[in-house]
């Protein structure tokens, strides 16, 4: 993995992920612009890595940075709704607790063991994280929770399987695929 460049394609990209994500509470009244950002926030998350993968661009700084740009947007998220939609929160409020205490956790293993964040691209959290948004794009349009609520199950999981693997791994990999994989590593 690249070390030295900070300033490429995908880092720009999941930079605007972060701009991003705050504009959504400019756009609560108008469901077809908060739609089409949401979208757009969901493509750069795909974007960005496959954009790194594909110009052979992939940094240490670009992998921390895609993490970083996805709490922004969850965290983002959660906020707009507990802004907006306060009893659609009240109700996943022990996932989203779960789940941002297990991401800080690995996070702050990860500087200790480490000595870098324990953010990693694994599959569950992909699967996780395209389940959320598509969840959220349905909750935008018509109120539906359910999706979200599997995006969450599927969170925690995946946020369990993170820490875990930050713990047993020998070394830092953050695009480590399965946690089976840090046990060969």
């Amino acid at each position: 993995m690249e070390r030295t460049k900070i300033i490429t394609i995908p880092n720009i990209i999941s930079i605007s992920r972060i701009l991003l994500s705050p504009l959504m509470y400019f756009l609560w009244g108008n469901k077809a612009l908060l739609l089409l950002l949401l979208i757009i926030i969901g493509l750069t998350d795909f974007l960005d890595g496959y954009m790194a993968r594909k110009l052979k661009k992939q940094t240490l700084f670009g992998s921390w940075l895609d993490s970083i740009a996805d709490f922004v947007f969850f965290i983002s998220f959660i906020v707009f709704v507990a802004m907006f939609e306060w009893e659609s929160i009240v109700k996943l409020q022990y996932f989203i607790g779960i789940i941002i205490a297990l991401k800080l956790l690995s996070g702050i293993a990860g500087l200790v063991k480490y000595k870098q964040p324990g953010f990693l691209h694994t599959v569950g959290n992909k699967i996780a994280g395209t389940v959320v948004i598509i969840g959220i794009c349905i909750f935008v349009l018509s109120r539906y929770t359910i999706v979200v609520e599997i995006g969450l199950y599927i969170s925690v999981l995946s946020a369990l399987e993170e820490f875990l693997i930050i713990l047993i791994g020998r070394t830092y990999h953050p695009d480590i695929k399965w946690i089976w994989k840090s046990l060969n590593l």
